[in-house]
């Protein structure tokens, strides 16, 4: 058993410099009327932007909450503790947004199959991170970080751990406010399907602990330690 979990640990260890895009949750879900509480870690390496206007980069923290609408719809929300991002143009000084003043996100997840250790889960999830202005050469900075994304895994139990894999879809947006204009940055089109993959370890009955990474542009990690109430 310690010998499985660790191999996958390092499995995720390995590629996390490779992913990108939130968290999709996984395929862990609540059931009716029940609630999942987590802390949740997120670093983007890096997210390329079109037209060669650069990268951005951030290191997030959320508190996080799963409820259970249904036993095969959940709600998924977080709020921002604290969460930072800067945008490194390719050519120009970089922007730093180092003190945020909210951010948060929501979506839902759909079982769309279950049947023994096999499970199939699509999902819809957003977040964005909304900083403090920065002043640079004179003229005020205001910038917004967000993403939109959806995704199909399909997970398999394996008793001491459970794995899972899919396709995802992730829109990250810079929104940059320079005095009184406003510019919305897309991430490059051709980057935006990955392939997602990610492991869920109990820890006990109730506390149990996420890792997820993809294949995408860019590289981004998760981790999260969650617990059932």
């Amino acid at each position: 058993m310690k010998r499985s979990i660790l191999v996958m640990i390092s499995f995720m260890l390995i590629f996390a410099p490779l992913a990108e895009a939130a968290s999709a949750y996984g395929t862990k879900m609540p059931a009716k009327k029940e609630a999942f509480w987590g802390l949740q870690d997120y670093y983007v390496r890096r997210r390329d932007l079109a037209n060669d206007l650069g990268s951005v980069r951030s290191v997030q923290n959320y508190l996080t909450v799963s409820y259970g609408l249904t036993d095969w719809l959940s709600l998924d929300l977080k709020a921002s503790l604290y969460s930072t991002f800067r945008h490194d143009p390719s050519s120009g000084d970089r922007m730093a947004y180092k003190d945020p003043v909210w951010g948060g996100g929501y979506g839902f997840r759909i079982k769309a199959y279950e049947s023994g250790p096999l499970k199939s889960v699509v999902g819809f999830q957003h977040f964005s991170i909304h900083p403090k202005t920065v002043k640079a050469n004179g003229e005020k900075n205001n910038g917004i970080l967000e993403d939109w994304q959806g995704s199909a895994l399909v997970s398999y139990d394996m008793k001491y751990f459970t794995s899972y894999i899919g396709p995802r879809y992730t829109l990250m947006d810079y929104i940059h406010n320079l005095d009184t204009s406003r510019k919305m940055i897309k991430s490059v089109e051709g980057r935006r399907l990955g392939l997602i993959a990610g492991v869920d370890i109990p820890v006990n009955d109730r506390v149990w602990v996420n890792l997820e990474s993809d294949w995408q542009d860019g590289g981004s990690f998760t981790a999260g330690i969650l617990c059932r109430f």
